[in-house]
């Protein structure tokens, strides 16, 4: 499954680079970058119907895009399936474990001597 999301992706990510790269060959209105990257050599290869070609690619490329996407998101979505709020439910039901080592004896404590009161310093007139 995870084989399957990750050849998903790299479609994803070439077909978002052809996207990019038909969009910007395609001829504006105005004379933008289409002109300075395709210009003529687009109309010479592939003649006066270059437009439509274009506009097709762009159609197809943007179709395949957005179901890929949408494909990924219920694939990952599905992976992890539960969401937060149903697993702290499920830490909560869980049993606490036992301490995997033994408690260790508490070490007898050290004597302590005593301590004698406090005397107040002679006090000089």
């Amino acid at each position: 499954m995870n084989i399957f999301i990750g050849l998903l992706y790299v479609v994803e990510v070439i077909v978002c680079l052809m996207l990019v790269l038909v969009v910007l060959l395609q001829k504006p209105k105005e004379g933008g970058l289409g002109g300075a990257i395709g210009g003529g050599m687009l109309e010479a290869s592939l003649g006066a119907d270059a437009a439509n070609v274009l506009i097709k690619a762009t159609s197809i490329l943007g179709a395949i895009f957005l179901i890929n996407t949408l494909v990924l998101a219920r694939m990952t979505s599905t992976v992890n399936s539960k969401s937060i709020m149903a697993r702290e439910q499920v830490v909560e039901q869980a049993p606490e474990m036992p301490l995997a080592s033994p408690q260790l004896p508490a070490a007898p404590a050290a004597p302590v001597a005593p301590v004698a009161p406090a005397v107040p310093a002679p006090e000089k007139k």
